[in-house]
C-alpha cells in the first residue's frame, strides 16, 4: 500500500501519477473479480492452511522481483502492472481460506472475539506496522530496503501458515461448478447475507480507492509533507482499527446490525473530514478516529456472516465477501483516479466521504434485515 505508490511516483511524471498509481490497483483488484467465488470453492475442498502458504510463497517472489526492480533503478513502470495482476491473483484464493479457518478451529461462543482478534493480527501486519515501516524505509534508507522487508515478512507468513494444524474439509462428491451454483443459491436465499455482501461493497468502491490512489498526493501536494508520512498516515489508521478491535473485546454489543449501518454514516463523515483536512498532523488525528469506526464495521460485517452461514457453506460466502470487495475495488481506483485527475484529491475524498454517509443512511432506514441483527 505504501512502496508500490512510492515506486511509481518516482516514475512517471506528476500528472500522471494518479491515473498510474489508480491502474496498478485496478490491475491488482480485478482477478479477485474473476477468481474469487473459485477461491472459495477451493477452500471448501482442500486443507486451508496449505493453500495460505502457497499464496504467501508466490507473493513473496512478487515482491523479490520487486527488490530487483528497485535495486536495478528501472525507470519503466509496465512491470508493476503485470506484478500487481499476480497478487490480485494470490488474494482470489488466500481471503476465502484465511477467514473460513476461524470457525474451523473456535466454537460458536469464542468466534465473535477471534474473528476480532484476526482483524487485529491483520491490521497490524497490513494496515498499521506494514505501510509505518514501509514508509519509514523508503524515506530514510531507500525504498529497496521496503521492498526486501516484504520478502522477508511474507515468506515468514507462509512457514507459520505451515504449522497451524486444520482440519481437512469433506468433499461434496460434486463437480466445482455444482458447489459453485449451491454456494450463489444458498446466499442468494438469505436476505441477511445479501444485505450483509451488499455492505461489504462500500468500503472498496468508496474508502480504499480514494484512500490508495490519493494518500501519497495528499502527502506530496496538499500536506507538502516528506514520503514518511504516506506511511504514518495509513499506519494511523490501522491505529485506529486494533483500539477498536481491542475495545470490542471487552463487552458484548447490543443491536450490532444498527451499530453496522449506523457506522457506514459516521465513517462517510469522517472521510470528508480527512478530505478537508489542512495539514499532516491533522490528518493523522482523523484517520485514527476512522479506524474505530472501521474497526466496528470490518469486525460486525465478518462475524455477523460466520455466525449467519453454515460451516459446509463457509468458504464459498466468504468468497463471495471477498468478491464484493474484489469486484467494488477495480471501479473504486478507477472512479478514484479520474477524479483526482480531474479536480483534485480532496475533492475525490470528499465526494466519496458524501456518497457513504447518503448510502448508510438508507440503509439505516430501509435495510431491515440487517438492521435488525442482534
Amino acid at each position: 500500500m505504501v512502496t508500490v505508490p512510492l515506486f511509481i511516483t518516482g516514475r512517471v511524471s506528476d500528472d500522471r501519477r494518479a491515473i498510474a498509481i489508480a491502474a496498478a490497483l485496478v490491475c491488482s483488484a480485478l482477478p479477485g473479480v474473476f477468481l474469487a467465488l473459485f477461491g472459495g470453492v477451493i477452500a471448501d475442498r482442500f486443507e486451508r492452511r496449505r493453500i495460505l502458504v502457497r499464496t504467501y510463497t508466490l507473493v513473496a517472489a512478487v515482491s523479490l522481483c520487486y527488490v530487483l526492480l528497485s535495486a536495478g533503478d528501472v525507470g519503466q513502470v509496465w512491470p508493476v502492472f503485470i506484478l500487481a495482476g499476480i497478487v490480485g491473483s494470490a488474494a482470489a484464493f488466500t481471503q476465502p481460506a484465511r477467514q473460513s479457518m476461524v470457525p474451523q478451529m473456535l466454537g460458536q461462543s469464542q468466534l465473535p472475539n477471534g474473528i476480532i482478534l484476526g482483524t487485529v493480527a491483520f491490521m497490524a501486519s497490513a494496515h498499521f506496522l506494514g505501510p509505518m515501516a514501509g514508509g519509514l524505509l523508503a524515506d530514510g534508507i531507500g525504498l529497496t530496503s521496503g521492498f526486501s522487508a516484504e520478502v522477508v515478512l511474507l515468506a515468514l507468513g507462509a512457514v507459520i501458515y505451515s504449522r497451524i494444524a486444520t482440519d481437512r474439509p469433506q468433499p461434496s462428491g460434486h463437480s466445482i461448478r455444482r458447489d459453485l451454483a449451491e454456494g450463489l443459491r444458498y446466499a442468494r436465499r438469505s436476505p441477511v447475507i445479501r444485505g450483509l455482501l451488499l455492505l461489504a461493497a462500500l468500503p472498496p468502491l468508496f474508502f480504499v480507492g480514494p484512500l490508495s490512489v490519493t494518500v501519497v498526493l495528499m502527502v506530496q501536494d496538499v500536506f507538502q509533507a516528506r514520503d514518511a508520512f504516506v506511511g504514518i498516515l495509513m499506519g494511523c489508521f490501522g491505529i485506529g482499527v486494533l483500539a477498536g478491535s481491542v475495545l470490542m473485546t471487552l463487552r458484548p454489543l447490543p443491536r450490532r446490525g444498527l451499530l453496522l449501518t449506523g457506522s457506514v454514516i459516521v465513517g462517510g463523515v469522517t472521510f470528508v473530514a480527512y478530505g478537508l483536512s489542512t495539514s499532516a498532523e491533522m490528518a493523522i488525528a482523523v484517520l485514527v478516529f476512522w479506524g474505530l469506526g472501521a474497526a466496528l464495521f470490518i469486525n460486525l460485517v465478518v462475524s455477523l456472516l460466520q455466525e449467519t452461514t453454515s460451516k459446509e457453506m463457509m468458504g464459498r460466502v466468504m468468497s463471495m465477501y471477498a468478491l464484493a470487495f474484489a469486484a467494488a475495488g477495480p471501479i473504486g481506483f478507477a472512479q478514484a483516479g479520474a477524479l483526482t485527475s480531474l479536480f483534485g484529491p480532496r475533492e475525490a475524498i470528499v465526494t466519496s466521504g458524501a456518497v457513504v454517509a447518503a448510502i448508510g443512511l438508507l440503509a439505516v432506514l430501509f435495510l431491515r434485515p440487517v438492521r435488525s441483527l442482534r
